[in-house]
């Protein structure tokens, strides 16, 4: 997913120095953005265990600049003319650089399911980060809050 963002926002930088700025709907600091948060995303989280739950705050800033691409990414998938250019590129990104090949759709679902986990605004969510900022009790409250967390993340999609 870093990989592909990270090519939009070269191309859009290019596009940009060749006067062609919304050739790629948005500029490149957006892409650039999201490609560096998806990056740190995937650096900073530790490897995962199945008790453990990992914490992290992003500045507004970071969420925004992925909220921008993934709304380009959707336009893309569902045919708008103006990103016909990003549907291009991230098609040819994610049908050859992936093995088993994959679609915009399968790019668009990745990002959304990123987001879900980002911005999961349920009461488990407050619990759990209460505690863990707080250093409190790791009770019955905060395991059924982590089970509720747990759950809301396999409704959307994600599996672990």
């Amino acid at each position: 997913m870093r990989d592909i963002v990270a090519c939009l926002a070269a191309a859009a930088a290019l596009a940009h120095d060749h006067g062609e700025p919304e050739r790629y709907v948005l500029p490149h600091l957006p892409y650039q953005v999201a490609a560096d948060t998806l990056g740190q995303i995937g650096s900073d989280v530790e490897p995962a265990r199945s008790d453990g739950v990992y914490l992290m705050a992003l500045p507004s800033f970071q969420l925004d600049a992925l909220w921008q691409v993934l709304g380009v990414l959707r336009r893309a998938r569902d045919g708008d003319q103006d990103a016909a250019e990003v549907l291009d590129l991230v098609s040819d990104y994610a049908a050859r650089c992936f093995l088993p090949p994959r679609r915009v759709d399968d790019v668009v679902t990745g990002l959304e399911r990123v987001l879900a986990v980002l911005t999961l605004d349920i009461p488990a969510v407050r619990t759990v980060a209460t505690t863990l900022l707080l250093e409190g009790e790791r009770d019955d409250d905060f395991r059924s809050a982590c089970d509720d967390l747990v759950a809301a993340w396999r409704a959307a999609g994600i599996a672990h």
